[in-house]
């Protein structure tokens, strides 16, 4: 733990901007990609202030900020984006134009992804908030599931958009690979799109069962080819997602 300064509506190279707002953080997450700052993998800066799993309530905004009102309870998507640049018209909001001047995307608490200050702390500020924000329509009905709708940040979109890009649909037979959180998210996902079968392995067999809570069949990894074959390859089209990359096999 330490004291940092509260935030203001600024950049990080300290220019006031008023499309901003600050957030006084209801819930956060640790995602699995802060691990590897935290591990020395990258060349992040001691001190850096990571956090891109937010929740939180608006209690300032700048002047330009129009469909967002004090007291709001919002969640913010872990990706920084403009909305304007070619990229964010064209949907690709990961690789925003504007948010970093060294390369394209930027995060929230992430090395090199623009300087933007982390979510795990008190306070945060999220510019361009118009256009990154989702607001919970009913306060009181948020934060009774606030534990729920803090995987909407990150975790729950990262499954679904896996799924989605594989190409899962009605009838589809899917196969995740790791029973982490977002694997578990890939799997609902799945059921969502329409999938006939879900499969769920993992090498850590004590993940495995949680699998159950998604409809999914349990298939410890050294199983999971055996049980994948088992299938007509006839009935469905089959999709294998790998929480890791998401790429369709």
């Amino acid at each position: 733990m330490q004291n940092i300064a509260d935030p203001k509506l600024e950049a990080p190279d300290g220019r006031r901007i008023e499309h901003g707002v600050i957030l006084k953080v209801v819930s956060t997450n640790i995602c699995g990609s802060d691990q590897h700052m935290v591990r020395g993998r990258t060349t992040a800066e001691p001190g850096l202030i990571l956090g891109h799993e937010i929740t939180g309530e608006v209690i300032e905004k700048g002047v330009d900020v129009e469909m967002l009102q004090i007291g709001d309870i919002v969640s913010v998507p872990f990706n920084v984006a403009c909305g304007r640049c070619r990229c964010c018209r064209e949907g690709d909001t990961g690789v925003c134009l504007t948010v970093n001047p060294s390369r394209a995307g930027g995060t929230y608490g992430y090395v090199d992804m623009g300087g933007w200050i982390g979510g795990q702390a008190r306070y945060v500020m999220v510019p361009y908030a118009d256009f990154n924000l989702l607001k919970f329509p009913d306060r009181d009905r948020a934060m009774a599931k606030i534990r729920d709708l803090t995987m909407l940040s990150d975790i729950l979109p990262t499954g679904f958009h896996g799924a989605w890009k594989a190409g899962v649909g009605v009838g589809s037979i899917v196969y995740v690979a790791g029973a982490g959180s977002v694997g578990l998210a890939a799997a609902a996902s799945a059921r969502i799109l329409g999938a006939a079968v879900v499969m769920v392995g993992d090498f850590n067999k004590e993940r495995l069962p949680i699998a159950d809570i998604v409809n999914a069949t349990i298939i410890p990894l050294d199983q999971a080819v055996a049980g994948y074959e088992s299938f007509d390859a006839g009935v469905a089209k089959k999709f294998v997602l790998d929480p890791h990359d998401m790429l369709a096999a």
